[in-house]
C-alpha cells in the first residue's frame, strides 16, 4: 500500500513537470484530480473483476508480467529476443501473412506484458501498484485528446474537462491493464499529431503519427483499417480546401466498394473473409448473455441484412431492462444518458461554431466512431465484449455531442 502511494506521488508530479507548459492550461489540482480519479478507477476495475468475474484478462496479464519478470531476472537474452518476430516466423512455417498477423499477437503481448515484468522489478508483482504504473501511460491518451479538443474548442474546456478525466464508465473501462487504455493514448497521438502536421506544418510530427498508426496496428489491427479512409479524406479536404462531409463521404464509399471487391481480387486480403472470421470466433465462444446475431456469409447482402442487429446491438443495447449485472446496468445508464444527450443536442445545439480547423476533425471522429460501431456489432454478440470495445468511440462521439451543447459550464478556480 505504502509503495503504491508513493508510486502516485511520484507519477503526479512527473505529470506535472511534463504538464506545466501545454497549451492546455492544466493546474496542479487537476493533474491531482484527474490523475487520482484513473487511479481510482483502475484499483476499482481490478478489484471487481477480480472478485466479482474471477480475474478476466487484467488479472492474466499481470501474472504475465510476473511470468516475464521471472524471465528478465533469469535469461534477459531471452527476455528481449522473444520481442523478435523469429518465433512469429517459425510458426508461420514460411507464410508472410500469417507471419505478420502473429508477430502482431506477440508484440500486443510483449506491450504489455514485458512492459509489465521490467516495473515488476519495483512494484513486485502487486496489481494495484502496477496499476498505478500503467495510468501514468494510459493517462496521456485522454490528455492528448483533451489538448487537441480544447485548443479547438476553449469555450467547452470544462465539460470536456469533466467527460474525458471524469466520466465513471469511460475512465473506468479505459483503466485496466490491458489495451484498451494504451488503444486511446495511441489514437490520441495519431489525432494530434495529424492536425499538427495538417494546419501547423510540422514534420516531426510525422514521426508521432507513424508511432501511433503502429500502436494501433499492434493493438488492434481492424481499427487502422477503419482510421485510414478517415485519414486520406482529412488530408484530401485540408490540402484541397474541400467540404469535410462530401471528401470523406466519397472515400468511405469508395473503401465500402474496395472492401467487398477484395473477395475477388486474387493476390490480396479478402477483407469479407476477415470480418466473417472474427464473428466465427466470437460466436464460438460461450457467455452467460449474448444478444441474436445472424452468422455472416460472402456477399453484401448478407451485411445488408444483419446491419439491423449490428445497429441495435451497439446503439441501442443492452436495454435497462435486459441488463445483468452491475456494469450491464452501468451500460444501461450510459446508453440513455448519450441519447439523452443527443436529443438535447438535436433540439438545441448549437450551429455553425466550428472553425476550419476544427470542422474536419469532427467529420473524422464522427466517421471513425460510426464504421467502429458498426464492425463492433458486425462481430461479437457479447454485451461485455462490445460495451469494452465500443468505449473509445463512444467517448468521441460524446466529445461531439457537448461540444455542441448550448451552454457552457462554469466555475471559478486559480491557475497556476
Amino acid at each position: 500500500m505504502i509503495f503504491t502511494l508513493l508510486f502516485f506521488l511520484l507519477f503526479t508530479f512527473l505529470i506535472v513537470r511534463l504538464t506545466r507548459h501545454s497549451a492546455s492550461g492544466f493546474t496542479k489540482a487537476e493533474v491531482l484530480l484527474s490523475f487520482g480519479f484513473k487511479v481510482l478507477m483502475a484499483c476499482a476495475y481490478g478489484y471487481v473483476f477480480l472478485h466479482y468475474y474471477g480475474g478476466d484478462d487484467t488479472w492474466q496479464l499481470n501474472v504475465a508480467g510476473q511470468h516475464e519478470h521471472a524471465l528478465l531476472m533469469k535469461d534477459p537474452g531471452e527476455f528481449f529476443w522473444e520481442i523478435t518476430p523469429a518465433t512469429a516466423w517459425r510458426n508461420a512455417n514460411g507464410n508472410g501473412w500469417l507471419a505478420f498477423r502473429l508477430y502482431l499477437a506477440d508484440l500486443e503481448y510483449s506491450l504489455i506484458a514485458k512492459s509489465l515484468g521490467i516495473f515488476n522489478i519495483l512494484s513486485r508483482g502487486n496489481y494495484y501498484t502496477n496499476a498505478v504504473f500503467f495510468s501514468f501511460f494510459t493517462f496521456w491518451g485522454h490528455y492528448w485528446l483533451f489538448t487537441l479538443l480544447t485548443g479547438l474548442f476553449p469555450q467547452k474546456r470544462k465539460v470536456l474537462l469533466l467527460l474525458i478525466f471524469f466520466f465513471p464508465p469511460v475512465v473506468f473501462w479505459l483503466s485496466g491493464i490491458r489495451a484498451d487504455g494504451l488503444l486511446l493514448m495511441f489514437l490520441s497521438l495519431l489525432l494530434l499529431q495529424t492536425w499538427k502536421w495538417l494546419y501547423l506544418a510540422q514534420k516531426k510530427s510525422l514521426v508521432y503519427i507513424c508511432l501511433g498508426l503502429a500502436g494501433i496496428l499492434i493493438l488492434r489491427d481492424v481499427m487502422v483499417l477503419l482510421l485510414l479512409p478517415g485519414l486520406a479524406g482529412w488530408y484530401v479536404a485540408v490540402r484541397y480546401r474541400r467540404s469535410p462531409p462530401v471528401v470523406l463521404g466519397i472515400v468511405y464509399g469508395i473503401s465500402i466498394l474496395l472492401f467487398f471487391t477484395s473477395a475477388y481480387v486474387p493476390g490480396v486480403p479478402n477483407l469479407p473473409s476477415v470480418v466473417i472470421e472474427r464473428q466465427q470466433e466470437f460466436l464460438a465462444l460461450k457467455g452467460n448473455t449474448r444478444f441474436a446475431l445472424t452468422p455472416l456469409e460472402p456477399g453484401p447482402g448478407s451485411f445488408i441484412k444483419v446491419l439491423p442487429q449490428a445497429v441495435s446491438n451497439t446503439f441501442l443495447r443492452p436495454f435497462l431492462w435486459e441488463a445483468r449485472g452491475m456494469l450491464q446496468v452501468m451500460a444501461a445508464v450510459e446508453l440513455l444518458l448519450f441519447w439523452g444527450l443527443a436529443v438535447l443536442v438535436l433540439v438545441r445545439g448549437k450551429k455553425g461554431n466550428s472553425s476550419e480547423q476544427s470542422r474536419s476533425l469532427i467529420w473524422v471522429m464522427l466517421c471513425f466512431s460510426l464504421s467502429l460501431y458498426l464492425f463492433i456489432g458486425y462481430v461479437t454478440p457479447f454485451p461485455g465484449a462490445i460495451v469494452r470495445y465500443k468505449i473509445i468511440p463512444e467517448l468521441l462521439l460524446l466529445a461531439l455531442l457537448v461540444i455542441r451543447i448550448p451552454f457552457n459550464l462554469s466555475w471559478s478556480g486559480r491557475r497556476r
